[in-house]
């Protein structure tokens, strides 16, 4: 029967353990000079290790011939571990019914080997009642008992159970470590892995180890046994580097017709939005460091700023905002304000209309030809802002936004301030998209009824910031 690949290829030794030296010391050393306490405590991201670690210690700690701490993995006990270790969820086993159940199991001696061993995975999960009951046996555990806890969150366990645990903390994985696992475990599971998209898979695997094997089981699926960079993009709705590099130019160049332009063909390929943000990020800091390294002062500091504003569109997404709106924000920071368009194209009219009426009127050769003027800008009908206007308090401002039901005000209210005018409210945007967006119908219906149910009844205006932000 076929097996998964984190499954096939999951370690049987300490030494078969990838990237947790530490915690692979501790435990190994503890079996060769068996000091072996009575409870472990394995935290750490998921696919880092947890449940291999525990279930190779439980191994060890009964093995009929250990070898310098490790399992020999032929003995009677290694063969058949589950006589002497009981694997329980958590997750599912969460009530002090069962937490008793164990209390009264644990009492017997197991039918071979030293130790009976529990292993317990996301313990974080227990009801406070089950870590009441589980308590009793860490204060006072039999002689022949060992738990190995595994959880994701350590933070939610109560003190009292981590000061009568040791603690291995386990790191995610490099994806140099993870690239090169990959590399190894290709040929024998019959996978023709190329290189560049085993460097890809590792960092989308984001350091956990299963991740990488199921996404390398899913492309070998989709290739028929054969996985190459263009399987690995198609599978996880990535970008290749040089196409989101060329995004990141034209943010960078304010080039906003173009960015906008990439945007709509990427989307209508199918490319994942809310996963460009991470990607796009990993791209940038790189160019930075490099920028950085290479002393390009003024490169990193513009790469810097980019930096900012794409995390602020990642903190965007996470918080549930429409992601073609949030990435179109960004790139359209490059557009120019609307009202300068307005005038330049009133004075350029004006001034063609001047030189038409000039060319029809009969010339005189002793008179010098009139120089057109140009008319002045059209007047900008945006309000300005009013400079005695104060800064409504932050309690204020996050029981307004509170109020708020349309996702994409309160997008473009993270880039406003809210003023009190005395005699009316003044909403200050950052930069004209921003206030672009505030302007349309659904928008602006949504922020005055918000306004309006905080801070009472009175006229609103819609301003920009003259200093380019609040």
């Amino acid at each position: 029967m076929y097996r998964a690949l984190y499954r096939s290829f999951r370690p049987a030794r300490f030494s078969d353990v990838v990237g947790q030296e530490l915690a692979v010391k501790v435990l190994r050393n503890a079996v060769r000079r068996d000091r072996i306490a009575h409870a472990y405590l394995l935290s750490g991201p998921r696919g880092t290790g947890k449940t291999s670690l525990a279930k190779i210690m439980a191994r060890a700690v009964n093995c009929l011939q250990p070898q310098d701490g490790e399992p020999c993995g032929e003995c009677s006990v290694c063969l058949g571990a589950g006589l002497h270790t009981v694997e329980i969820d958590a997750a599912s086993n969460r009530g002090i019914d069962e937490i008793r159940d164990l209390r009264e199991r644990a009492r017997y001696a197991p039918p071979e080997g030293r130790f009976r061993v529990y292993i317990v995975d996301e313990v974080h999960m227990l009801t406070t009642e089950a870590f009441n009951a589980l308590l009793k046996l860490l204060e006072e555990p039999p002689p022949q008992l060992l738990f190995l806890l595994a959880t994701t969150e350590p933070h939610r366990l109560p003190a009292t159970v981590l000061s009568r645990c040791q603690r291995l903390s386990l790191l995610p994985h490099t994806e140099e470590n993870i690239e090169q696992q990959l590399r190894a475990i290709a040929p024998e599971a019959e996978i023709d892995l190329a290189p560049e998209a085993a460097r890809l898979i590792a960092r989308k695997a984001d350091g956990s180890m299963r991740d990488a094997l199921a996404l390398v089981e899913l492309c070998a699926g989709h290739g028929e046994g054969s996985v190459d960079l263009d399987t690995v993009l198609l599978a996880t709705g990535s970008l290749d580097d040089a196409e989101i590099t060329r995004f990141l130019d034209l943010v960078e160049k304010r080039d906003a017709r173009a960015a906008l332009d990439w945007l709509g063909v990427q989307e209508s390929r199918g490319a994942d939005l809310r996963q460009l943000a991470g990607d796009a990020i990993g791209i940038l800091r790189r160019r930075m460091h490099e920028a950085f390294a290479e002393r390009r002062e003024a490169e990193a500091a513009g790469r810097l700023r980019t930096l900012e504003r794409l995390a602020a569109l990642d903190a965007d997404l996470r918080r549930g905002m429409e992601p073609r709106l949030a990435w179109e924000l960004v790139a359209a920071e490059g557009l120019p304000d609307p009202v300068a368009v307005q005038a330049v194209q009133a004075s350029t009219a004006g001034t063609a209309a001047n030189e038409a009426r000039q060319a029809s009127r009969p010339t005189e050769s002793a008179a010098p030809r009139p120089v057109p003027r140009a008319p002045r800008p059209a007047a900008s009908p945006r309000a300005k802002p009013n400079p005695a206007a104060t800064a409504v308090s932050s309690e204020f401002r996050a029981n307004f936004v509170a109020r708020l039901k349309e996702p994409r005000a309160k997008a473009v209210l993270e880039h406003a301030q809210v003023y009190d005018g005395g005699e009316s409210w003044e909403v200050r945007f950052r930069a004209p998209p921003f206030l672009a967006v505030a302007e349309t119908p659904d928008v602006e219906r949504d922020i005055r009824s918000a306004l309006e149910r905080t801070g009472g009844s009175r006229p609103i205006r819609f301003t920009l910031s003259q200093q380019g932000g609040d």
